[in-house]
């Protein structure tokens, strides 16, 4: 279904597009056999990896049911009450008590509108907070948070290494190829994310003068889970795809020709999206989507909206070279590069340092 095009201030509202993406019942990876236990891959991992083969050339987005076993739907929806607690907080407890972010670290409170994914953008219309696995200062959050977050950071780490099983079998690698980049987790965050109610503008999306919940930008690194809160989904949430593996930043003026991204009705699940790491050690086959968020109309403008990512990137130590992958007579479009200095890079314009 196209939206209407609307002209404002002389401009046109560019035709967004929706774009479904594939539901990948994920269940084979879950249980205890095939790949996942060192035996031959089951036929249904074979299926599996297939269909994450194909959707990661085409655009890089998947969602995924059916892993309750590892994260259920209750531990969930812990997670979001914990979180709404924790930026339900007065903001002179969030400025004084909260360990605040630096790109050096990664970690804790971000201020409302003191980050910017697309550069040549006003700052994000969002506030955040990270954890990962080194040791956190969670010193003035709640007890719910600090609880939650133990749990989140001991499922979501089995979730990363079974999706990267996943992974190497759609690359047709060892299924161990990608975890072997993930024994530490040491750069692995779990961000999350609040937008709070704002005043919803008509005017096109596309304008670079006005803040948007989310900049336009790519992840950064193998791949992202993302949960989104039930209240407005995925409203708003958009996808282009790029030709390079890589939007945002200074490269943030790369607009048009978005879509948004809908989910299947019905199923309970999380987005995954490919990450511009994977797209350059895949030296270009699997691609690192664009996306963005919006507010689309004046409802969920007024609401407040809740995401919680989990960002899996290659430890510190690892370096991502395309020329492990390359078939007979291929070159490759990319030179080798630590996941450390990338993501510090990448840390460093985002946050403003």
């Amino acid at each position: 279904m196209t939206s209407t095009s609307s002209y404002t201030n002389g401009e046109m509202e560019s035709q967004n597009c929706s774009r479904d993406i594939p539901a990948i019942d994920f269940a084979p990876f879950v249980r205890e056999e095939g790949v996942v236990v060192g035996a031959p891959p089951t036929p249904d991992q074979l299926i599996v990896a297939s269909q994450i083969n194909d959707a990661c050339q085409s655009h890089g987005f998947v969602y995924i049911t059916n892993f309750g076993l590892l994260l259920s739907d209750h531990d969930q929806e812990n997670a979001f009450c914990s979180s709404k607690e924790l930026f339900a907080l007065d903001i002179n407890a969030k400025q004084e008590k909260l360990h605040r972010i630096s790109p050096q670290d990664n970690r804790g409170y971000t201020l409302f509108q003191s980050e910017k994914l697309n550069t040549t953008r006003p700052p994000d219309l969002k506030e955040a907070f990270n954890v990962d696995y080194h040791e956190n200062d969670l010193s003035g959050c709640p007890e719910s948070f600090v609880a939650s977050s133990e749990l989140l950071l001991s499922a979501l780490k089995k979730m990363a290494v079974r999706h990267a099983m996943a992974c190497a079998m759609a690359a047709e690698l060892p299924s161990d190829f990608f975890a072997k980049a993930l024994k530490e987790m040491d750069l692995c965050t779990i961000r999350h994310l609040h937008y709070p109610p704002c005043c919803f503008n008509s005017s096109s999306s596309d304008q670079l003068t006005r803040p948007i919940r989310v900049g336009e930008h790519t992840d950064w690194g193998l791949f992202t889970f993302l949960f989104w809160d039930e209240k407005a989904e995925s409203q708003g949430f958009q996808i282009k795809k790029v030709e390079g593996g890589e939007v945002g930043g200074v490269a943030g003026h790369d607009l048009g020709g978005w879509q948004d991204l809908t989910i299947p009705d019905g199923t309970s699940g999380v987005i995954v999206n490919t990450g511009t790491l994977m797209a350059r050690w895949t030296n270009g086959c699997w691609k690192a989507t664009a996306h963005r968020v919006i507010e689309p109309n004046e409802d969920v403008a007024k609401i407040d909206r809740y995401s919680i990512a989990f960002f899996v990137d290659p430890d510190s130590q690892a370096i991502i070279d395309a020329r492990e992958l390359l078939k007979d007579g291929e070159a490759s479009k990319y030179p080798p590069v630590s996941s450390l200095y990338y993501l510090n890079a990448k840390l460093t314009e985002a946050q403003g340092g």
